[in-house]
This record gives C-alpha cells, structure tokens and sequence, in this order.
C-alpha cells in the first residue's frame, strides 16, 4: 500500500499542530486563595501566573495536537493505493478471462459459478474504469468479444449479462495465449483478470506464459466443492455387433464426493430399460454390466443414467452401435475340401454368420474374417495389412510351413516339423483366460475343445506370441497375435481326422472364436465433441432428401448442406451439448451422434489455492475492492472521524476531572 495527497498545497495546515502547545504555554491560570502568615506563598502564586510556563496535562495536550492534525491531515485529501495501481492519469488497459466451461454451471447456493464469475467481472470493469477493455472466455474454443480492446464496457457488462456456461472442456493455455495478444497495441498500464472456479483437475498442471509487463490477478468464484456423481463410461462390446448375438454394455459410475454414495444405474437400449442399484465409495467407482439381446439389424441409441443431483449435467452417457445382419467369412478352400465344408456347416447354422468359399487369400472379398486351411505360407505381407485394416485372419498351416512371416518382425518361430498322427489321438484344452472361453468357464458346458486329435503339427511356442490352448503333452493348439487379429490353428476341422467337429460344444466354441477373433473397432463414428459440429453424410445420391437433425430436447437445429465425393455432407450451424442426436429423413432416424459431457469437467472440487502464474501474480477474492484500492480510498472521512474522537476523549477527561481542595480557602 502506498499514501497519496490530492491537495499536496495545504501541506502547511499541519503546522496547526503546534496550536495546543502553544495555548497551554501562553494560558494564564486564575491564582487560587492561600491563607499564608509569611511571603513565601506571594512567591509561589507568582511562579504559577507567570507568562511562560510549562504544561501540567499531557493527555490534554496529546489530544488536542492529534485531534488539529487529524483535520488538517483531511484537508490534504490523503487517498490510500495499493502498491500495483496506476499513477493518476495512467491509460488502463483491463483483459478479462472469463471460465465458462462445464464446472462452471455448479451451482453453490442460488447461483452458479459462472453467474458469480460474471458478476465479478462487471464489477471490476465498472468500478475501475479503464480507458480500453476486452472480454475473452475460456472453453473448448476461446474467442474475444472484440478483436481488440475498446472503449465500450457497458458492450462488455451486457455481454457478461447475456452469456451462459457451455458445457465444454476448458483450453486453458488457448484462451491465456488469445488474452496475452490482446495488449501489444496498448499503452499505459496493462491488466489481465481471470475470473473461474479453477477446478483441480483442469488448473493443477497449467503453466501458461505471462509477459512480466502485464499484470496478472486471479479471482476464484467456487466457495468450496460440490458433491456430484457422474456417468464416466459407457463401451459396447462389441462395437460392431451382430443381429441374434448377445451385446455387453459395460458403464461406470464415478462419485466425485467424500461420502459413500448408493445409486440406481438405468440402460435404454432402443426402448428396452434395464437397473442395477450400486454403491459407490468416497470418491471411488462402480461398474455395471448389461446384456442386451439383439434382435435385428439396424441403429441401436444407448442410454445410461442415473437419478438427478446437485449437477445434472453429466448424469447421463449415450453410445450408438449398428446392429450388423451378419458377419462374412471368406474362406480360400474348395467346397470340397473338410476343413471349408466343416466350416460351411457353420455358417448354416449360425443365422449371424455367412460362408464365401472358394476365394484367392491374396486378394479375397471384403469381409470380417478369412480362412486358410492348408496355409502354405505365402502373401504375407498381404495377410498382415488385411488384418491391420480390420479383417481377422485363421490360419491352418500345411506341414514344413514357416510361421516366422505371419508373426513380423521380432518373433521368431521354426518352421514346424513333420505331420504327426495317433491313432488314438491327442486332447486339448485352453490355457488362457481368453474372452473367447469365458462361455464354458463354469464347466458347465463342458470343455471347448473337447474330442480327440489324430493329426497335428508339432508346433512350438514362440515368444511373445499368446498360446491360447495347447494339447496335454504341451504342444500349442491355438495361437494368437499379440497386435493383430491373427490366429494359427493346430486344431484339425477334418472329422476323419478329428472327433472335435462332432462334439456338442464345437459349434458354440467356434462361434465364441469367430466373434472374438473379429476387431471391435467400428469404422462408422456416432460420436462427437461437446462444442463440436455435428456431421453426416448422404451417401444415396438423393439430393431431394433433406435430413432433420433433431437436439436432445428435440427441437431442430439449422443445418448446412455440403457436396463431397462422398455424397451430400450436412453440417450443423451451431456447436453440439450433450445428449443424443437423431438424423430424420421422412420422420425415420438414418443416422445418430452422441455427444456427452466431457468427463474432465466432472470432478468440481477447486484447487486450495489459486495456481501461481508468474512472478507477479496476485490472488484476490475481491475485485471490487481490487478497483477501488487502484482508485485509491479516500481517507478523509476516517481522519474527520478520529479528530471528533480525540475531542470526545478530551471533553470527557475535562468533564470529569475533579480539582483538589487541599490547601485551598474561598476568596
């Protein structure tokens, strides 16, 4: 803090100081009456009526000195700065940084966050006053409301009046980059104000850099943390699903409190409603999974959520999966062939999955998985780059086959030796905890691959390739990738040569291979960004099919059509909240996007402390006073105010202050 006069000329009064000094000095006191039989008490009157003499009281004289350079101190107009304010007639520059990302929407008694954030700024800008203002607000986009400070602050107080939170992740660094940019044209005095609830687990790694020449001051609007719940996760598996086929949704629930917390979690799946009750520990988390049976192809919205709390806005997660008629297997045998013929068999029987024999494994048809029984080891590369685009591949090697290829680099495997037969044949079993056997996992089923082997290749294990089953001397029956969706099979589908395609539980087990050996990964998006543009495109070639696009609360939403070679590309004008879109075309949903809360913005408890920004930066909870101690707080009415004090203190001691008789007599 620092003291400035306004009226340095009437430094002089202060010399009025000396006025009580000087009245006790000169005062003549009236002489008392003494009776006295000699001279010496004439002596004594004298000394005590002389002109000068020498002041009896000093709390009197203390007072009333205090009590003149009080009111003479009034009359200089003393004004009380704080260290960092302008000089008088200084140019002021004021940039605020306005938080209003999804933790702001937090309400904490009647208002939000981000209501008090706003608050806060249109006080500062009204009570300080600068000649040049800007307003930039921090979400998942920062943008200025002009492009460069101006002088219109009631513009800004509007705007601080007319904004609301957006439901978005925060670009901290962004928006203090697109602030800083505000100054360099600016002269006198330059100030940055950041107004937000600096949320832990956003503000807690932030380091943006502040140039020295601007002044940085943080005001924090959150009073404390808000228990909340929160729908974090919401996966399909798979995620490309097929129609007959059991789909897992798996969800979880975080509580973002210090409380234990019981909560019912609710699944829409198309129509269909599911519940599971859980509880939550402080701040721990709980997950839940749903069977939905698929009935038929086609899109299919998923909805998780929980009841309504203290911040609604992430209480609710969606998803979108297409509901596949079928998957296709290609397999590169002849009809003929046991091993295409056994397979074909499958096919018939699983209304899920469809059979194309007879394809070149170099350049087979599009489709989910591929089959090579008697894989001589040739197109490699070919085999890989199929199944790093998506396409599962099941190999049964021929005799003297190398496996070095189809693993890549870094795995070694020796070409498997010489065909071994058994007549009474070898059984196997799996070994791992692979999805793919978690059906018969009970036993109740019984084992997968269950039968006798007559025939086999004496394979060995080859690191770090997964052995998924192996036989009960130890050679491997089944192994897998570990990157790619490949899998080498010692497992004969011949059933001369084999009794497993005879068991109960073959058909079962190779349809939990087939399902679980095809990538999840669905090349169709249904999901998007909060703050983001909502996108589809027709691909039908029907330009007269114009799309509605229908917001959660299922009122339209302006949309832009684009051609593309794809087709038309319809865009949305405005950007996405969180919820579930429907694409209509003649009133039916074509199409779906999900856009939910981005589960960053969930956990609303602040930071302690405000973070340290630079050298210089102040933490302030008050910007009102900020700017009234940059205007400077005018002292006089406290200096009037403690010279009527001293008076009161002197007229009171005056009043009260009884003389002594002693040696006293009347006139």
């Amino acid at each position: 803090m620092s003291l400035f006069f306004q009226h340095p000329a009437l430094l002089g009064l202060l010399a009025l100081a000396a006025l009580p000094l000087l009245v006790h000095l000169l005062s003549r006191a009236k002489p008392p009456s003494y009776q006295f039989s000699n001279t010496e008490f004439l002596r004594k009157v004298l000394r005590l009526t002389s002109r000068y003499r020498k002041p009896k009281d000093w709390l009197l004289l203390i007072l009333r000195t205090l009590a003149i350079l009080a009111i003479a101190a009034a009359f200089l107009g003393p004004l009380l700065l704080s260290d960092d304010a302008p000089l008088p007639g200084e140019r002021r520059t004021i940039v605020c940084l306005v938080d209003r990302s999804a933790s702001m929407a937090a309400k904490q008694g009647a208002t939000s966050r981000f209501e008090a954030a706003s608050a806060a700024a249109a006080k500062l800008l009204d009570s300080a006053r600068p000649e040049l203002a800007n307003l930039v607000w921090i979400d998942a986009s920062p943008d200025a409301t002009f492009p460069d400070p101006g002088p219109n602050r009631q513009f800004l107080a509007e705007e601080l009046t007319r904004a609301a939170v957006h439901p978005e992740p925060n670009a901290i660094e962004a928006a203090f980059e697109l602030a800083t940019r505000q100054f360099p044209n600016a002269e006198g005095r330059r100030e940055l104000h950041v107004f937000s609830d600096f949320q832990q687990s956003t503000w807690k790694d932030i380091a943006p850099t502040i140039p020295s020449d601007i002044d940085l001051q943080l005001i924090p609007v959150a009073k404390g943390d808000v228990a909340n719940l929160s729908v974090s996760s919401l996966v399909p598996v798979p995620a490309s699903p097929v129609a007959g086929r059991p789909l897992l949704v798996q969800c979880r629930v975080t509580n973002h409190s210090d409380e234990a917390r019981r909560v019912s979690l609710t699944l829409d799946a198309g129509g269909s409603r599911q519940s599971q009750a859980l509880d939550l520990r402080p701040r721990g988390i709980a997950e839940a999974a749903f069977s939905v049976r698929l009935t038929a192809p086609g899109l299919m919205p998923l909805s998780a959520g929980i009841d309504s709390d203290a911040f609604p806005l992430d209480d609710q997660r969606h998803a979108v999966v297409r509901v596949r008629e079928s998957l296709r297997m290609a397999i590169a045998a002849a009809p003929s062939d046991p091993a295409c013929d056994t397979l074909s068999k499958v096919a018939a029987a699983l209304p899920w999955l469809d059979a194309i024999p007879s394809v070149d494994p170099a350049n087979p048809p599009p489709c989910d998985l591929l089959v090579i029984p008697n894989w001589s080891g040739s197109s490699v590369e070919k085999l890989r780059a199929l199944a790093s685009q998506n396409t599962a591949i099941l190999v049964l090697p021929a005799p003297g086959t190398s496996l070095d290829g189809i693993w890549g680099t870094g795995i070694t495997n020796p070409s498997p030796t010489a065909l071994q037969t058994d007549a009474k044949g070898w059984e196997a079993a799996p070994v791992s905890g692979h999805p793919a056997f978690k059906l018969f996992a009970d036993g109740e089923f019984g084992n997968p691959l269950g039968g006798r082997f007559r025939e086999r290749l004496n394979l060995p294990d080859a690191g770090p390739t997964t052995v998924l089953a192996r036989f009960s001397d130890g050679i491997p029956a089944l192994i897998s990738d570990p990157k790619l969706p490949i899998l080498v099979s010692n497992l004969s589908l011949d059933p001369a040569k084999s009794s497993w395609p005879t068991r109960s539980a073959f058909l079962p087990s190779i349809a939990e291979l087939v399902l679980h050996l095809c990538p999840n990964a669905s090349a169709e998006s249904f999901t998007t960004e909060p703050g983001g543009i909502l996108a589809w495109t027709d691909a039908s070639g029907d330009n007269s099919a114009v799309p509605v696009l229908q917001s959660p609360d299922g009122s339209p939403v302006s949309l832009i059509s684009t051609p593309s070679d794809a087709g038309l590309t319809w865009t949305s004008e405005s950007p996405a909240i969180p919820g579930l879109y429907q694409w209509l075309v003649s009133g039916q949903p074509v199409h779906f996007t999900a856009v939910n809360f981005p589960e960053s913005e969930s956990n609303l408890r602040p930071l302690p402390e405000p973070p340290t920004i630079g050298a210089g930066t102040t933490r302030l909870a008050d910007p009102e006073r900020l700017a009234a101690l940059d205007r400077g707080l005018p002292l006089w009415p406290w200096l009037i105010a403690a010279a009527l004090f001293f008076l009161l203190i002197e007229s009171l001691i005056t009043t009260v202050k009884v003389p002594s008789s002693k040696n006293q007599v009347p006139t």
